[in-house]
């Protein structure tokens, strides 16, 4: 089954929009180009966690697709059944595995900010010894 096929390719679009904000946060952070107050790096990386647990609660209730019933017991509604499990668990484009690919690119975008906010604290004290070496 494509992406497509599985019908979340908006979904997709955005869990690469998301991979491609965290790898830019860490390319930046790695090159010391970006360094963030802590408490405005503290409170992305909440957000990001918030959206985590929102998203267990989305994967809890798409877990239910992985038997559906009630489409009765004839060809066409097993068949239908079928296609609502394959979109569930679709190992490469299933809704569960977007969900949790999603969970865990928040989780290192929570870990890029929090690593941001290090180098505004390593930033500022190399300033105060600056400043403090200049004083004496």
């Amino acid at each position: 089954m494509t992406s497509a096929e599985g019908g979340f390719a908006a979904a997709k679009e955005g869990l690469k929009a998301v991979s491609g904000q965290t790898q830019w946060i860490n390319s930046q952070v790695g090159a010391g180009k970006l360094a963030l107050n802590p408490e405005a790096a503290e409170n992305a990386a909440k957000h990001c966690e918030e959206e985590v647990r929102e998203l267990a609660k989305l994967l809890r209730n798409a877990a239910a697709l992985r038997t559906v019933k009630g489409l009765g017991d004839y060809e066409d509604g097993q068949q239908l059944a079928k296609r609502f499990q394959d979109k569930a668990t679709d190992p490469d484009s299933g809704i569960l595995k977007l969900i949790r690919d999603m969970q865990d690119e928040l989780t290192k975008q929570a870990e890029a900010f929090r690593a941001a906010a290090k180098d505004y604290r390593a930033v500022d004290e190399q300033n105060a010894d600056d400043l403090r070496r200049g004083m004496k």
